[in-house]
C-alpha cells in the first residue's frame, strides 16, 4: 500500500498492544487530507478566490457601487387624522439636509384609497408605499384590527422589506401606547388618583412611534455585508460534497478498505475528513470576512460577534456532509444531493431574496445560513453585538450537532461489513 505507513502500535501491560488514541488517528487523518486537497487547484479556487469575487460582483450590482440603498418611500395617508399626519411628519423629519436617511427619502402624500397608492409605486414616483387607511387611528384606538398596507416594486425586494418593517414598527408603538395610556385611565378610575393630562399628551405623541430601525436601512450596513457571507456560505455547501465524494472513491479504489482493515476505527476516518472539510471552511469565510473588511471597507460589526458565528456556521454545515456522505450511495449521488440540497438551503435560508415573506420566511429560522445570515446582518448593521446574537450561534451550533450525529451514525452502518 503506497501513501503513509498505518499508525504504529505500542506495547502495553502484558505484552499486549493497542492503537493511539482515536482522535489523534483522526487528526492525523485531517492533516493527509488536507495535504492532499490543497494540491488540487480547483479546490482552492472554489474555497478561496470564488467567494469574494462573486460577492464582490453581485454587490457591486445591487449596491450601485455606493452600498447603501438610493429610494423613495411614500407614506400614502387615506386617514388623514393628527396622528397619522403626525407619522407622516415624524419620517420624513428623519431625512438628513441632502433629502437622504440611509439612502432611504421618506415623503407624505395625501391618498383617497388604495388604487392612489399602488398608482404612486406603477408611475415611479415611489420605490415603496406605506398605505395608511381611513379609520386606521381610530380602530387601533379602539383595539379593533387595523393594519398598514405596503405596496412595493418586486424587482426591489429590499427597499419593500425596509417599507414592512417600518410600518410593523408604526403598528407595534402606536398600539402599545394606546394601550398603555387605557392602562392608565382604568387604573385612575379605580384608584381616585388624578391622571396629569400633559402625561397624556406626551404619551400618544405620534413623533415616539417611529423607532424602528430596519438593519437594512441604516448607513452602517453595506449590501456587501450581506452578499459577502451569503456567497461565501453557498461555496461551503459545495464544498461539503467532497467529503462525500473522498470517502466513495476510497471505498471504490480499496484504500478505505485496507485502512479500516487495519487498528484505525471508521469513526476515526470519518471524524479526520469532517474535520479537514471543517478546517476549509473556516478558511474560506475568514478569508472572505479579512478580504472584504480590508480591501473594500466593508464593516460586518462586533468581530468577535463574526468569528463566533463563523466558527458555528462551518460547524453546522460540516454536520450536513456527514448526511450526505452517509447517504450517498456513490459519488453521481454526491454530486447531486450536494447540488440539490444547496439550492435548496441557499432558497429556504434567504441568501438570494432575503426580504421574503410568508413561509420562506419562517423557514429560514430553520436552516443554518439562514440563521447565520440575520445575525450577520444584524451586527453589520450595528444592532446587535457578540452576545446578542448567542441565541442565534446555539441554533445553528444545535443543527451542527444533530446533522453531524445523524451524518456519523448512517456512516458507520454503511461501512460496516
Amino acid at each position: 500500500m503506497t501513501g503513509s505507513a498505518p499508525p504504529k502500535l505500542h506495547p502495553a501491560a502484558g505484552g499486549a498492544t493497542h492503537s493511539p488514541p482515536m482522535l489523534s488517528q483522526a487528526l492525523l487523518i485531517a492533516r493527509l487530507d488536507l495535504h492532499r486537497r490543497l494540491r488540487d487547484r480547483s479546490i482552492l479556487l472554489q474555497v478561496f478566490l470564488a467567494p469574494i469575487l462573486l460577492a464582490v460582483i453581485v454587490g457591486g450590482a445591487f449596491s450601485g457601487g455606493g452600498g447603501n440603498l438610493d429610494a423613495t418611500i411614500v407614506i400614502a395617508d387615506a386617514d388623514r387624522t393628527a396622528v397619522s399626519g403626525a407619522v407622516g411628519a415624524a419620517l420624513t423629519q428623519t431625512n438628513t439636509t441632502d433629502g437622504e436617511s440611509g439612502g432611504v427619502t421618506f415623503e407624505t402624500v395625501p391618498v383617497a384609497n388604495p388604487d392612489e397608492a399602488s398608482a404612486l409605486v406603477d408611475s415611479g414616483a415611489a420605490d415603496a408605499v406605506i398605505y395608511i387607511p381611513a379609520g386606521y387611528t381610530a380602530a387601533v384606538s379602539e383595539g379593533e384590527p387595523a393594519a398598514l398596507t405596503v405596496v412595493g416594486k418586486a424587482t426591489s425586494p429590499i427597499v419593500t422589506g425596509v417599507a414592512r418593517s417600518v410600518a410593523d414598527g408604526i403598528n407595534t408603538r402606536l398600539r402599545a401606547q394606546y394601550i398603555g395610556t387605557e392602562t392608565a385611565v382604568r387604573v385612575s378610575e379605580q384608584t381616585g388618583i388624578p391622571l396629569d393630562s400633559a402625561q397624556l399628551t406626551e404619551a400618544l405623541n405620534a413623533e415616539d412611534v417611529v423607532v424602528v430601525a430596519d438593519s437594512r436601512l441604516t448607513n452602517t450596513f453595506n449590501i456587501m455585508s450581506f452578499f459577502a457571507p451569503g456567497m461565501a456560505m453557498i461555496f461551503l455547501f459545495f464544498v461539503m460534497g467532497t467529503t462525500a465524494r473522498s470517502v466513495l472513491t476510497e471505498q471504490r479504489d480499496g484504500t478505505l478498505g485496507r485502512v479500516l482493515a487495519g487498528p484505525t476505527p471508521a469513526t476515526a476516518v470519518v471524524l479526520g475528513k469532517a474535520v479537514a472539510v471543517y478546517v476549509l471552511g473556516l478558511a474560506s469565510m475568514l478569508t472572505v470576512y479579512l478580504v472584504t473588511t480590508f480591501a473594500f471597507g466593508v464593516d460586518w460589526g462586533d468581530p468577535l460577534g463574526v468569528v463566533l458565528v463563523i466558527l458555528a456556521v462551518v460547524a453546522a454545515i460540516t454536520g450536513l456532509s456527514l448526511i450526505v456522505t452517509g447517504l450517498a450511495r456513490n459519488e453521481e449521488q454526491a454530486q447531486s444531493m450536494t447540488i440539490i440540497g444547496t439550492l435548496l438551503l441557499a432558497v429556504l435560508g434567504g441568501t438570494f431574496v432575503y426580504s421574503a415573506s410568508g413561509p420562506l420566511s419562517q423557514a429560514r429560522a430553520f436552516t443554518p445560513n439562514g440563521q447565520a445570515l440575520m445575525a450577520f446582518i444584524d451586527l453589520s448593521a450595528g444592532q446587535a453585538n457578540w452576545q446578542d446574537i448567542l441565541p442565534r450561534v446555539g441554533i445553528i451550533l444545535a443543527i451542527g450537532v444533530v446533522s453531524g450525529a445523524i451524518g456519523l451514525i448512517s456512516i458507520r452502518r454503511g461501512l460496516q461489513p
